[in-house]
């Protein structure tokens, strides 16, 4: 036990110097990120370290200074109020890195935000001459004039930084809004605390518990690593990709895509697969040690290389393609690497700033066609496609916003009845900018963001209000046909989200046929809850798109499914004397007690012809487009004024 010579408590600081050690190790021989928010992080730890240790032997120090030079006295006093301000200035810096705040106005935030820590510093420097913060006179240690200076700084830093995690609150994560918030508020008590307790050296122990806040939020270095590759994660590269972008530092990158992942596990195992991610790993490793190497997941590696490329894109192209063919040759007996690669090249970046995000996209999503193509490198024309794609995607979330999209209905024919009975419902979308958006492409766009859930409310309320405001029997529709898309039969919810809607406009669910994609039928279980909900509620379900799928027939007819639509591309290639079978496929659902609609149709022949081999709804331009709701109305009006 030692006998103090102070009266300070030092038991807060001695318990908190362990911790700080092996943080500081722990910290130092792990591969930390290669970005100035863990640089602060590492200034704040070691200045905290700093501050504790000359914290407690300049208390201790101060009692029996003259025992000691003077200079010596000097420079242990200097180290703890240097290590305190530099702890509270890292810690801003720290935050500001965090939220990203230095960006618009970069020099002239760094010098307002330096001031109170370059103050502070020339004053605590100054002290041996000025006596500004301190003093060691003939009866010893005493704090002078500008001691408060030190705190003012801590305070000064303290609230500049709550208010920018006040300030940028919206753009921070749950998890870096918890670490920045806490921290800042658990310092700031600390701080107080010292304040009222002056003989307790408290504010190290406040300081520690600060760090590790940060370092469990944020800093840990394993949360940025892939376990399977021991590779940066998607969570580094975007801070990585993030910091290089804001502070204008060029760089290129590399997306290496396994080619069929998902397949892949399912017929070589997921251990196979996993050992083929490790040899990949330790080949980029060895080939691109000095670039920042990714493993984003779902069998996506990315190479960032940092800085101006020194040499043409060709030229990289072309290595990657020699390296690559030596490790798949090398690796055809242990595992079979099939890979493609896209190149974006810095000018690419740069030139396209607002697109790199959906330019990686495209290139992780495409680039198994494009190098069939032997397309490495983004062409024009590809460029453009993304731009498109980019363009539809703000239309989505722009007609969302305003409830834009539209209604189109076309007519369904009954065969048995002579007359149109129902419709199918379609979406449309006019952007102001854009114009006519196809259906193909903003609904693929919608179903990959998961817009497509609240499109398809959108739709289905238009549709229940349309019929809210028409005399369905007047008009003689018995039906309208409504399509569901992959992602909304994936929620437990629909069922009672589509009833809800009905009720609030009073339309019975037994009005709708739910068109189900035959692609979906991958899951029976999931679409066995659908089809129960939608049916308890006395709506039916069809079969869309027979024949563009790869559902399993006799599982098909063993689902509750009265209706099949077979594709309009059966029935083209049946009139082009190339789909022979039709006949005996519609024969076949006759014989299951389903009943058939037939899409494309175009002429009288084909009318005539699928009423023949015993269709019972046919549905085509031969009828009607898709057109309007009033224009659907008078089609209707016609027809019921010609029987």
């Amino acid at each position: 036990m030692f006998n103090w010579i102070s009266p300070f408590n030092y038991d807060f600081a001695i318990a908190s110097i362990p911790i700080q050690i092996i943080l500081l190790l722990f910290y130092g021989f792990r591969k930390n990120l290669p970005t100035r928010q863990s640089v602060f992080f590492w200034i704040a730890m070691s200045s905290n370290l700093i501050m504790t240790i000359s914290d407690i032997i300049s208390c201790e120090m101060n009692e029996v200074w003259m025992i000691f030079p003077l200079w010596v006295i000097y420079a242990i006093n200097h180290a703890y109020f240097l290590g305190f301000i530099f702890r509270g200035w890292s810690l801003f810096m720290y935050t500001t890195e965090s939220t990203h705040s230095y960006r618009k106005s970069d020099h002239i935030f760094k010098i307002i935000a330096s001031l109170p820590a370059f103050i502070s510093v020339i004053l605590i420097l100054s002290t041996p001459w000025t006596s500004a913060i301190y003093t060691i006179a003939e009866d010893g240690y005493h704090n002078c004039s500008l001691y408060k200076t030190i705190y003012f700084s801590t305070y000064f830093y303290i609230i500049a930084s709550l208010f920018l995690v006040i300030r940028f609150w919206k753009q921070l994560s749950r998890r870096m809004k918890a670490g920045l918030l806490s921290f800042n508020l658990l310092l700031l008590f600390g701080i107080i605390i010292r304040k009222q307790f002056y003989h307790m050296l408290v504010t190290s122990y406040f300081s520690i518990l600060t760090i590790l806040i940060i370092f469990l939020t944020s800093e840990n270095p394993d949360l940025y690593r892939d376990n399977r590759t021991s590779l940066l994660n998607k969570s580094a590269l975007n801070r990585i990709g993030k910091e290089l972008w804001e502070r204008k530092i060029p760089f290129s990158v590399m997306t290496i895509s396994i080619n069929n992942y998902e397949a892949s596990k399912v017929v070589y195992g997921v251990n196979q697969i996993n050992d083929e991610l490790k040899i990949i790993a330790a080949w980029l490793v060895q080939n691109y040690r000095n670039n920042y190497l990714f493993y984003t997941r779902n069998g996506v590696f990315i190479v960032l290389i940092k800085g101006h490329l020194g040499k043409a894109p060709s030229m990289v192209i072309n290595e990657w393609i020699e390296k690559y063919e030596l490790l798949r040759k090398s690796c055809d007996d242990i595992v079979p690497i099939q890979a493609s690669m896209m190149f974006l090249s810095e000018s690419l970046i740069s030139e396209h700033a607002l697109l790199v995000s959906d330019l990686a996209r495209y290139a992780i999503n495409s680039s198994f066609e494009e190098n069939r193509k032997g397309n490495y490198y983004f062409s024009d024309k590809m460029i453009e496609g993304v731009k498109k794609h980019k363009a539809i995607e703000k239309a989505i979330k722009l007609a969302m916003s305003e409830n834009r999209f539209e209604v189109y209905f076309q007519p369904i024919y009954s065969n048995a009845d002579g007359k149109v009975m129902g419709a199918e419902a379609l979406a449309r979308l006019n952007d102001p900018e854009i114009g006519f958006i196809s259906p193909l492409d903003f609904i693929q766009i919608a179903e990959k963001n998961g817009d497509i859930i609240e499109i398809g409310k959108q739709i289905f309320e238009k549709i229940c209000m349309f019929l809210e405001n028409v005399d369905v029997k007047q008009l003689g529709i018995e039906f309208i046909n409504v399509n569901l898309s992959p992602i909304q039969c994936m929620s437990i919810n629909l069922p009672g989200d589509l009833e809800e809607i009905a009720k609030k406009h009073n339309v019975p669910m037994d009005m709708f046929d739910f068109e189900i994609t035959e692609s979906i039928i991958d899951d029976y279980d999931m679409i066995q809850v659908t089809i129960a909900g939608l049916r308890a509620m006395g709506a039916e379900l069809s079969l869309d798109d027979f024949g563009t799928g790869a559902a399993n027939l006799a599982s098909l007819i063993n689902l509750p499914i009265h209706v099949v639509k077979v594709d309009m591309s059966f029935v083209r290639s049946y009139f082009a004397g190339k789909a022979g079978f039709l006949p005996d496929l519609i024969s076949l659902f006759k014989h299951s007690r389903m009943e058939i609609v037939v899409e494309g149709i175009e002429t009288l022949e084909m009318k005539e012809k699928m009423a023949e081999l015993g269709c019972d709804y046919e549905q085509g331009y031969y009828f009607s487009k898709p057109i309007p709701p009033a224009e659907f109305i008078a089609y209707m009006e016609a027809q019921a004024g010609q029987i």
